[in-house]
């Protein structure tokens, strides 16, 4: 009878997978639009400078450090009915405008305005709705689904593929709307609108159909979280800085952008570029057992470790292929399968973070434990593009559009970056996750030890009401 009960609690529905997912589609969708398209935009359509576009870019980013420390202790210190995540959810209204509006600028508009609303569009994007959003998620995840890691890593796993697959359309439907209709700065805000309001309809989904479980508190015994209690985490929780130093690493991998240098100079060909994007389609389906193999491994910890050697393995097949289409293919696709969990596994590792947070008697602080991670996040997203063009510099590359060859020292530099580069910040990913493995291990025991406690104190309290009540009946 209690494996049934165990069994029917860890059931994940469909429906409600893609219910909870929705919210994740929408802003991967408009994400991969203002990411992949703002720059171009800005270039081609407003006139304005690239240097400048990238600095306003840059400057915008550097807003977030603060807006992620307000976000993570007002989400903490949120109680209202709908919940302490749920309200959050709203902040993909603003998300969807303000991409909209990013879009909607006049060319025929004086340089400095210009680049005065590119800026504060994209600070509200990312630096105000996207941080709240993002700081508000992982508490809604854990109430949204009851504390239950069973059910969280399946919805990790599962919505993983919902928010992949959703990401390949868009990217895959909008150069062609793009293609037809984005010809001048009108068409430019035309088309991104008809990307934007599907994906904000879908993305209000999870508002409306996905409750907080009231019962959820996630082990927070605080009325309030202070800035005092955040700082002393920092201070004390090594956990947060090691899966910071992971996001880190894994954001800079992403944004190194050298994939295209790669394909035109060493491969000589960049449309085979799309084969590359095609191959990768095909690790999506081995997220359906990410879950099996946690549970065969024991430990989320181990579990990355393992990618990491499986894609440090894969980027020196890279590297030693050089020119050899089908190791770049097969290795490619082995460094890719390696990043899939830290993409879609971050709320397990918070989760363990806050858990830790309790064992130092303090909050959980779901929202702020997701701080310095989210901030490392965003510098190692600006890092990645930073990187690849000072090394590519001091490599000698030879920048212009009738360039017919680079030095050997660039081509070099950029097999390196291609390759090399990753599976060094791999090993400093697998280093980080490793060391986990010491907080994951020592969990069980104390939450046993937290929930025997409680139930003693229940007793204790149940016991002193019955006495009371016999007292009164006398």
């Amino acid at each position: 009878m209690a494996k049934e009960k165990t069994k029917k609690a860890d059931r994940l529905g469909l429906g409600r997978l893609l219910a909870f997912k929705s919210s994740d589609v929408a802003q991967a969708g408009v994400q991969a639009i203002v990411l992949g398209y703002l720059t171009l935009y800005c270039t081609d359509t407003l006139g304005i400078n690239p240097a400048l576009v990238g600095t306003l870019l840059m400057v915008s980013k550097l807003i977030d450090g603060v807006t992620d420390l307000f976000a993570g202790w007002l989400v903490d210190n949120t109680r209202t009915k709908l919940g302490k995540g749920r309200p959050y959810e709203l902040c993909i209204i603003g998300v969807m405008i303000c991409s909209i509006a990013l879009f909607s600028a006049d060319p025929a508009w004086s340089q400095a305005v210009k680049c005065a609303w590119i800026f504060v569009m994209y600070t509200l994007v990312f630096s105000i709705f996207t941080t709240f959003r993002g700081a508000a998620n992982t508490p809604y995840t854990i109430r949204a689904f009851s504390n239950n890691q069973v059910l969280i890593t399946k919805v990790a796993s599962y919505g993983g593929i919902v928010t992949m697959a959703g990401a390949i359309v868009i990217n895959t439907a909008f150069p062609i709307v793009m293609g037809q209709l984005a010809t001048s700065a009108a068409g430019w805000t035309k088309t991104v609108a008809i990307f934007a309001i599907p994906l904000l309809l879908i993305g209000l989904l999870r508002f409306f159909l996905i409750k907080e479980d009231p019962t959820v508190d996630a082990g927070n015994q605080h009325q309030k979280v202070s800035l005092k209690e955040i700082f002393t985490m920092f201070r004390t929780n090594k956990y947060v800085w090691l899966y910071a130093g992971i996001m880190l690493c894994y954001n800079v991998i992403t944004a190194l952008g050298v994939g295209t240098y790669y394909f035109k100079w060493i491969i000589g060909n960049v449309s085979l570029m799309a084969v590359t994007s095609m191959f990768s389609i095909v690790t999506l389906p081995l997220m359906l057992v990410f879950p099996v193999i946690m549970r065969k491994i024991g430990t989320l910890g181990n579990m990355i470790t393992s990618f990491c050697v499986i894609g440090i393995a894969g980027y020196a097949v890279v590297f030693f292929s050089g020119t050899w289409l089908p190791g770049v293919f097969f290795g490619g696709i082995l460094g890719a399968f390696a990043t899939l969990p830290l993409a879609y596994y971050g709320v397990l590792f918070i989760m363990k973070c806050c858990t830790y947070n309790e064992m130092n008697n303090l909050p959980r602080m779901d929202g702020s434990s997701n701080i310095l991670s989210g901030f490392m996040s965003k510098v190692g997203a600006a890092a990645g593009s930073a990187i690849t063009g000072v090394l590519l510099s001091v490599a000698g590359y030879v920048s212009g559009d009738n360039v017919a060859a680079q030095p050997g020292s660039a081509l070099i530099m950029i097999r390196i970056l291609y390759s090399v580069v990753p599976a060094l910040l791999l090993v400093i990913i697998a280093l980080c996750a490793k060391k986990f493995v010491k907080l994951e291990k020592l969990i069980p025991a104390w939450e046993a030890e937290r929930d025997e406690k409680r139930a003693e104190l229940q007793k204790a309290e149940t016991g002193a009401d019955l006495e009371e009540a016999r007292a009164v009946t006398e």
